[in-house]
């Protein structure tokens, strides 16, 4: 954000070397990179060893792509992970828990008691809505069709070589080609 305020700039470059993160930090820093290119601010991607998952999310709102032959490119996809400790402190510990709660969620998503089925829904239902975010970002940034993108998602990984054969990338090259 204070690089796109800043009048004197005119481009921002991006050195990306992340094997991803969090969905909304991923959301946050594509925005403001849209906002930026909205402005007339030049956005230029560099991917490192590695930019998958969320570094691939943020790459892909840039308007030139470059990547290493080598680049770990993509793993366009989402994973919902929240720790589970009930059998560790039940089976293993003898630690038990008994609840009182005001409704059906009060327990949801806690790290020592056992998942319902529903709450296993709520999650799938929020994994799925920001991969559909992320297709679409993907699609978008790189001009493709979303059927296309979802063709190439499901987290796999491509080479910085196959990324450009696919159109994920739009050059091989580093920050000094």
């Amino acid at each position: 954000r204070d690089l796109r305020e800043d009048d004197r700039v005119k481009a921002i470059v991006l050195r990306i070397n992340s094997g991803g993160g969090s969905a909304m930090a991923s959301e946050n820093i594509w925005r403001e990179l849209e906002l930026a290119r909205d402005q007339g601010i030049h956005v230029v991607a560099s991917m490192g060893d590695y930019a998958a998952s969320g570094g691939y999310y943020i790459a892909a709102a840039a308007d030139s792509v470059f990547a290493m032959p080598n680049t770990i490119t993509g793993s366009i996809g989402v994973i919902g992970l929240v720790p589970n400790f009930s059998n560790l402190m039940d089976d293993k510990l003898g630690i038990n828990f008994d609840t009182v709660n005001t409704g059906e969620f009060s327990t949801a998503f806690t790290t020592v008691l056992p998942w319902s089925q529903r709450d296993k829904e709520i999650v799938q239902e929020g994994v799925e809505e920001i991969y559909e975010i992320f297709t679409r970002r993907v699609a978008e940034g790189r001009d493709l069709s979303l059927e296309r993108v979802k063709q190439l998602a499901k987290g796999r990984v491509y080479t910085g070589r196959d990324a450009l054969e696919l159109e994920l990338v739009g050059r091989l090259g580093d920050l000094g080609a």
